[in-house]
């Protein structure tokens, strides 16, 4: 029989313990460091998601958020009661729970809706949100300060940096979609449970696990989408989801229909597919286009780009500016029936803000027109403003006309459309108004010396098989506005009544 000297048992000792030191200190970092990453991931995907579900509106969006931090306060106060040991069964509940919170998020919304109670979801998915999201990785940075884990400023600086991270991902990965990030997010995650100290074998069946859910959550996260849509959007039964993504600006959806149709929609609220989405690209784009023959035009916001395509037909030439570069891509590659992308030669688009690409620009245009969103955010509000407006006119040729949609019927009880044509008189000598039924709401020529009268645009709407309009010259479209305020940057409670609205009619 062999023995070891005891002063070498002594240094084995001495090491495993100086090892199994550093793994207790180094257990605080990754347990900071990867909340702080996750913290950040997570919301982008809650915010992405739970605004689409609520019909994105500048009060869903903030009704999200605010939940989302309150989530970060219930963590804190949950820090007390709550011991080290519980946090392993409550990081594997998290990961179960947000790896899956896309799907469970639609199916919930989808079942409240087919039981006539689709309100409860404003009421029910916020409440939820601050518990089963944000709270679990706020408890990790006041828990360890109370067991002398590390100090405040060290740790709260750690968790920064994961947050920087997290950041960083998004902006280099997010365009590679949820799955990608997922995987990111369930990796810190498990690095969380290692942490924590979880046996290997739960720690190796939840890794499996994970990445088995991650192999089938595109066919799920697909199927998910096309049930929310079919459901709360009336789409026909058998329609696909074509793509489905979340941008730097918003959760973009392309749906296809049993009959080839197509559909894009923002934030869950079309943008493009029906009818009067067609009619309105007619009425906005074609028939000013074919009015003015037009050497130089530009359209702000690309959507479907089905109204370049109109106007493309009368114009020398037609420049798309749009911010979400994913929206373009969409238009580019899923909408080439309706805009012709792949086969137009005067057309170019230009990812940049509106406002930006006015500012830098010297170029004149004929014909300008918009395309973009209601106001039902402050990003989009400030495209209905009088300020965007002068932006516009400054880059108008002498005949030049503008033409914007009023979002809605234009009537003396209507304050949004009339706010939005107080803004255009500001800026304009001439502002027509136009109500074509077929296109749903009413839209507006704007110009300081417009170039065709109302006998013009009237034998361009019956050419185009428009009846039952209504139009409004500069001196009718004065009476209807009334006292009704321009719109301004600093006067933006515009997108509160329409988010409210928009809301209200969920509720009837």
């Amino acid at each position: 029989m062999t023995t070891r000297p005891i002063q070498s048992i002594s240094t084995e000792f001495s090491i495993k313990g100086y090892l199994a030191s550093r793994r207790m200190a180094f257990a605080p970092l990754i347990l900071i460091f990867f909340s702080g990453m996750n913290l950040i991931l997570i919301q982008w995907v809650l915010v992405r998601e739970l605004t689409a579900l609520l019909f994105g509106t500048e009060l869903v969006i903030l009704l999200v958020s605010a939940a989302y931090f309150l989530g970060i306060s219930v963590g804190y106060v949950l820090s007390k009661p709550i011991h080290l040991n519980h946090l392993k069964p409550l990081a594997v509940l998290t990961l179960i729970v947000h790896l899956t919170l896309p799907i469970w998020f639609r199916l919930m919304v989808t079942g409240l809706d087919g039981v006539g109670a689709y309100p409860v979801a404003f009421v029910l998915l916020p409440l939820l949100t601050p518990f089963v999201v944000s709270a679990f990785y706020s408890i990790f940075l006041p828990l360890l300060i109370d067991h002398q884990s590390g100090s405040l400023t060290e740790l709260y600086s750690l968790e920064l940096v994961g947050s920087v991270c997290g950041v960083a991902i998004l902006v280099m990965l997010g365009g590679l979609g949820l799955q990608t990030v997922y995987i990111l997010y369930g990796a810190g995650l498990l690095a969380i449970l290692a942490a924590l100290k979880i046996k290997r074998t739960w720690l190796a069946f939840m890794t499996v696990a994970a990445g088995l859910w991650l192999v089938v959550l595109p066919t799920l996260n697909t199927w998910s989408n096309t049930l929310w849509y079919v459901q709360l959007r009336n789409l026909p039964a058998g329609s696909k989801t074509l793509f489905s993504g979340y941008s730097a600006y918003q959760k973009v959806d392309v749906l296809e229909t049993p009959y080839g149709k197509h559909y894009l929609y923002l934030d869950g609220l079309e943008h493009f597919g029906s009818y009067s989405g067609e009619r309105l690209n007619v009425v906005m784009g074609q028939i000013p286009a074919a009015l003015l023959q037009p050497p130089n035009a530009l359209v702000v916001g690309a959507g479907s780009m089905q109204m370049e395509a109109l106007i493309a037909e009368h114009t020398g030439y037609v420049t798309t500016v749009e911010l979400d570069p994913m929206v373009g891509e969409v238009s580019q590659r899923y909408f080439t029936r309706y805009n012709h992308m792949d086969t137009l030669t005067n057309h170019r688009l230009i990812i940049d803000d509106a406002k930006h690409f006015l500012a830098n620009t010297h170029a004149r245009y004929d014909l300008v027109a918009t395309d973009v969103p209601a106001a039902f955010s402050i990003q989009t509000a400030t495209l209905y403003s009088e300020s965007f407006y002068q932006s516009i006119a400054d880059h108008l040729t002498p005949q030049g006309v503008l033409v914007v949609g009023l979002t809605s019927t234009f009537a003396p009880d209507d304050l949004v459309s009339r706010r939005i044509a107080a803004s255009l008189l500001v800026v304009f000598d001439e502002v027509m108004v136009i109500t074509a039924p077929s296109a749903g709401w009413s839209f507006a020529y704007a110009s300081n010396d417009m170039p065709f009268g109302r006998a013009e645009v009237e034998t361009a709407l019956q050419a185009r098989y428009e009846t039952g309009y209504v139009i409004y010259d500069t001196l009718a479209v004065e009476t209807v506005v009334g006292d009704a305020k321009p719109i301004t940057l600093d006067s933006m409670n515009i997108v509160l009544r329409v988010s409210f609205d928009r809301i209200k009619s969920r509720f009837e």
